[in-house]
């Protein structure tokens, strides 16, 4: 029951453009108290670091609108880039395994990152991350199920 689209969120590329801008903040404060330099630090810096940091923000919303994987009845599918755009489809026939994967900052923002490996032969492999966690369990059991039938998946004996 599970095809369709899933999005990617960016929620910890938003995460890691506020760190950078509060980092960026303390370190201007602190190196305007703790070192004494021939002319004052322009207070202008503040707003050269909260505007990286809306940039790297924008960049953010950006890249999670152009990134997608998808899950249909033949197999898995990712795009990704709007100038070089790189499309990855694997054939269910061709799924070898399915990670999924969250560290602590995953689990903080409800994010995680799959990784569709498929057999040796072939070489290639999908990868997609800032993945909603209800959408990446709703995927993980729907394409193990596809790959896992009876035993067996498609195109390959059972050992």
């Amino acid at each position: 029951m599970m095809p369709g689209k899933i999005p990617t969120t960016g929620r910890i590329m938003y995460a890691k453009a506020l760190l950078l801008a509060i980092l960026g903040s303390y370190a201007w404060m602190e190196i305007n108290r703790f070192f004494t330099l021939p002319a004052p630090i322009p207070t202008y810096g503040y707003y050269v670091i909260w505007g990286l940091m809306l940039l790297a923000a924008i960049a953010a919303f950006v890249r999670s609108r152009l990134q997608t994987l998808e899950v249909t009845g033949e197999g898995v599918t990712s795009r990704t880039g709007i100038i070089n755009v790189k499309t990855r489809f694997i054939p269910f026939s061709k799924v070898d395994n399915v990670h999924v994967e969250r560290n602590i900052f995953d689990r903080i923002f409800m994010v995680g990152k799959i990784r569709v490996d498929t057999l040796a032969s072939s070489g290639m492999e999908i990868s997609m991350g800032d993945i909603p966690s209800k959408d990446l369990e709703e995927a993980l059991s729907y394409i193990q199920s596809r790959i896992h039938r009876g035993g067996t998946s498609e195109g390959r004996p059972a050992y």
